[in-house]
């Protein structure tokens, strides 16, 4: 009973306090709401038409490509604003002159001899010759996304318009017949389901950092452990009741944003899900005890503020709480690997559908668990019986 009123009596110090109010429990929720109001327009799903010249001329297989771009290109959601030219040496200077000035993404040249290619080509085939295939000129800009993207998804037809062409010529092909069942569907990305589970991680990160490093350091330094020592209070019975304190103040941190991500901005995940609450506890268990390795290393406040100041946002931004981290540099790379939150924003967001985690279930659970076991055990040893 005691340990629980003494726990109550530092949760409400803690709050009371108007800096730590702030830091632990109105930032998170502005934060929320800053994050909702600039990244979402970033994420939506919009119609994307990419500038095709098609440079074509009359001819059995030319009209086959020529009819399969028209059909591509009709409709709201046409892949291609397509514009057909003749096949001219004037025309492809005048159209690669619109191509470097970015007025088309894609020339498709299908040049004046091709059907007669494709024929002999089939003919040769015929008699088992293995003759060079017919060739269509494909012209686009170097890393230019936009051009880059036409050419891929062009690519792709073409490969798909050998098998009509062989079908065509006579050929017969066995139909290979599959049978498919939709299991689930997901209409666009949700930034707010992606974004909740990373503030949620940030909060309880914000109250190791601060509300559990430095105010142990800050306990430390004053000496009021040691004074605790030579009570009839038990120096365990303290750190029971300061642990549950911070747990008390988690769990307002996780309930104010909960509230703000379902009434306002109606996030689809559920707080109550076995996974959601599984890695929240995990979460917990792991950055509370990180709080306590900060103060156990930390002679002074001062010197557990700068550590604090160091850490925050590098493992912040790089465990990938408010975008994917991808693709960066290996100078920085070794930073995502080691820090526990990487693993913590990808296992909760994996398993609860938002978006497939780079490491399996295991990592993401094993290396937080490893990353708690060492924090403690670390912080035990450093403090000394005179301390603790």
């Amino acid at each position: 009973m005691k340990i629980l009123k003494l726990a109550d009596y530092l949760f409400k110090s803690l709050i009371r306090d108007k800096s730590s109010f702030f830091w632990l429990l109105v930032f998170p929720v502005i934060l929320l709401a800053i994050m909702m109001i600039i990244f979402p327009p970033l994420y939506e799903t919009k119609s994307v038409t990419f500038d095709l010249t098609l440079m074509s001329h009359k001819g059995m297989f030319s009209e086959i490509i020529e009819r399969v771009f028209n059909e591509v290109s009709k409709g709201e959601n046409k892949i291609f604003q397509l514009k057909v030219v003749q096949s001219s040496e004037e025309n492809l200077k005048r159209e690669l002159e619109n191509l470097k000035v970015k007025k088309t993404n894609l020339i498709v040249e299908i040049p004046e001899s091709f059907d007669a290619q494709m024929l002999n080509w089939f003919m040769l085939k015929n008699i088992g010759v293995n003759p060079p295939p017919p060739s269509i000129n494909i012209y686009s800009l170097r890393h230019q996304a936009s051009s880059e993207t036409a050419y891929i998804i062009v690519k792709d037809i073409f490969q798909k318009l050998e098998l009509e062409f062989i079908k065509r010529i006579g050929y017969k092909i066995e139909e290979v017949t599959s049978e498919t069942e939709i299991v689930g569907t997901k209409d666009t990305f949700s930034f707010i389901d992606f974004i909740y589970p990373g503030i949620v991680i940030f909060v309880v990160f914000m109250t190791g950092l601060f509300g559990i490093g430095t105010d142990m350091a800050w306990l430390k330094e004053k000496g009021i452990i040691r004074r605790i020592n030579v009570t009839t209070l038990p120096s365990s019975n303290f750190i029971i009741s300061y642990i549950i304190s911070r747990i008390y103040l988690i769990i307002l941190q996780i309930i104010l944003v909960t509230l703000m991500a379902k009434l306002i901005f109606k996030t689809t995940v559920n707080p109550l899900s076995p996974p959601f609450i599984g890695y929240s506890l995990l979460t917990i268990v792991c950055l509370s005890s990180f709080g306590f390795f900060l103060a156990s290393i930390s002679k002074t406040t001062n010197s557990a503020n700068a550590i604090t100041q160091v850490l925050n946002f590098p493992m912040q931004f790089l465990g990938g709480l408010y975008f994917p981290v991808t693709n960066v540099p290996w100078a920085i790379r070794w930073i995502i690997f080691i820090n526990p939150i990487t693993y913590l924003a990808s296992g909760i967001r994996d398993s609860l559908g938002i978006l497939k985690s780079p490491y399996s279930p295991i990592i993401t659970i094993t290396v937080p668990i490893l990353w708690t076991v060492f924090c403690f055990l670390f912080t035990i040893k450093r403090f000394n019986k005179e301390e603790f």
